[in-house]
C-alpha cells in the first residue's frame, strides 16, 4: 500500500463508503435530478458495490485491505469476503432494542412508492438486507438533509458490522484466515490483541524484524493482557498470538508493509462508542469557503463538492465546469476517479485541520 494513500484516517474511509452506498442506492449515479423514483434491483446494486470495492483503490486498500490476502487470492476475492463478512453480516440486537440495521430498514420503508413485502419476524438484518430488502420502487432522497440521514444510518450499520474485520486488518493479518468458520476470532479478543501488539512494539523499542524475547512478551502482556491466556508466552503459543509474533518478526507475507501503513487503514481510529452524525451540508459550507480562501481547493472545486453533497451526480456537476474538465484532462490524464480522490483528500486534510483549531 503506497504511502501516498496512507494519510486518510480510518473513519473517513468508512464514512466515505457509507456515503457512496447511499448515493448508489438512491440512484444518484444514473438518474437525473428531476427523476423522483428509483427502482432498486439487488443484483445490479451488488455489481456496482462490488466494482467499487475492487476498482477504487481507496476502498480496495484502506477498507477491504486486499494487501493482507496472500496469493492466490486477490482484490476480487478480498472484496467478496468483505461483502460477506461486513455488508451481509447480521447485526445483533442489544437488550431488545432495534439494531442499526433495523433503523436503516425502517428509513428505507418510509420511501415506498409501491408494494412492500412483509418483513420476516425475528430475523437479524445485515446492512445489505436493510438496504435491498425493502420496497423496490422508492421515492428518492431529494433533500440534502434526507440524504445525509440515509448515509448516517448506513454508517451506523458499518460501525457495528465492520469492527471484527477492521481489528483483524489492524493486526496486519488476513481477515479470511481469522474470521471464517466456527473458530473465528472474537472481536474482544482481536481488540485485546491489538492492545498487546501496541505494547509489544513499545517494549521492543519499535525495532522490529526480530522475534521478541520472553521478557518483552511478558512485559507487553502485563501492560495489555489478552483474554484466555495467563502469560505472554501462553498467548504467543496460541494461533493468533503466534501469527502476531511472526508478523513482528518479519516472517509473514505482509511484513513488507510498514505498521504505519497498516494503521492508516480503516481500523486506525476505531472508537468503542458510535461517533456522532456526519457533517451536514450547512455545516460543511463554511469549511469549503475557508478551503478556497486558503488555496486548498479552487472555487469550481468547492462548487463541485457542494453539488455532490446536494445529491447531484458527479457527471452532471463536472459537465457544467470547463475548468474542472480541463484540469481532469491536463493533470489526471482524464482519470475522473483519481481527480475526485485527490480533491477529497485535499479537502479532508483542510477540514480536519480547521476543525481541530480552537
Amino acid at each position: 500500500m503506497g504511502a501516498q494513500r496512507a494519510g486518510k484516517s480510518g473513519r473517513d474511509i468508512v464514512a466515505y463508503f457509507a456515503g457512496h452506498l447511499a448515493n448508489l442506492a438512491n440512484g444518484n449515479d444514473a438518474l437525473g435530478d428531476a427523476e423522483e423514483i428509483v427502482v432498486v434491483k439487488p443484483f445490479h446494486l451488488y455489481e456496482r458495490v462490488r466494482r467499487l470495492l475492487t476498482v477504487n483503490r481507496r476502498y480496495s486498500e484502506g477498507l477491504v485491505g486486499a494487501w493482507a490476502y496472500p496469493p492466490p487470492d486477490g482484490v476480487e476475492e478480498a472484496a467478496d469476503f468483505y461483502f460477506d463478512r461486513v455488508l451481509d453480516r447480521p447485526i445483533a440486537a442489544r437488550r431488545g432494542e432495534p439494531t442499526s440495521a433495523d433503523n436503516l430498514a425502517a428509513l428505507v420503508a418510509t420511501r415506498a412508492a409501491g408494494p412492500v413485502a412483509p418483513a420476516a419476524k425475528d430475523e437479524l438484518l445485515s446492512t445489505w438486507k436493510a438496504l435491498v430488502g425493502g420496497p423496490a420502487r422508492r421515492r428518492r432522497f431529494r433533500e440534502t438533509s434526507e440524504l445525509f440521514e440515509f448515509s448516517n444510518r448506513i454508517l451506523k450499520c458499518l460501525d457495528a458490522a465492520n469492527r471484527p474485520y477492521a481489528e483483524t486488518l489492524r493486526l496486519g493479518l488476513c481477515p479470511k484466515e481469522w474470521l471464517a468458520g466456527d473458530d473465528a476470532a472474537r472481536v474482544n479478543t482481536l481488540k485485546a490483541a491489538n492492545g498487546f501488539l501496541k505494547a509489544l512494539k513499545a517494549k521492543m523499542g519499535d525495532k522490529l524484524g526480530r522475534r521478541p524475547s520472553d521478557e518483552e512478551l511478558e512485559a507487553a502482556f502485563a501492560a495489555a493482557p489478552v483474554p484466555g491466556a495467563k502469560t505472554g508466552r501462553d498467548f504467543a503459543a496460541t494461533p493468533l498470538g503466534a501469527a502476531i509474533v511472526a508478523r513482528v518478526a518479519g516472517q509473514d507475507q505482509t511484513y513488507l508493509l510498514s505498521f504505519e501503513s497498516v494503521e492508516a487503514t480503516q481500523a486506525a481510529e476505531l472508537s468503542d462508542e458510535a461517533d456522532g452524525p456526519l457533517m451536514t451540508h450547512d455545516e460543511a459550507a463554511p469549511y469549503l469557503d475557508a478551503a478556497v480562501a486558503a488555496g486548498a481547493i479552487a472555487p469550481p472545486e468547492r462548487d463541485l463538492l457542494a453539488a455532490i453533497m446536494a445529491g447531484r451526480t458527479l457527471g452532471e456537476a463536472l459537465g457544467e465546469s470547463l475548468f474542472l474538465r480541463r484540469r481532469v484532462k491536463a493533470d489526471f490524464e482524464g482519470d475522473v476517479a483519481a481527480y475526485v480522490e485527490d480533491l477529497s483528500a485535499r479537502t479532508a486534510r483542510f477540514v480536519v485541520a480547521a476543525a481541530a483549531r480552537p
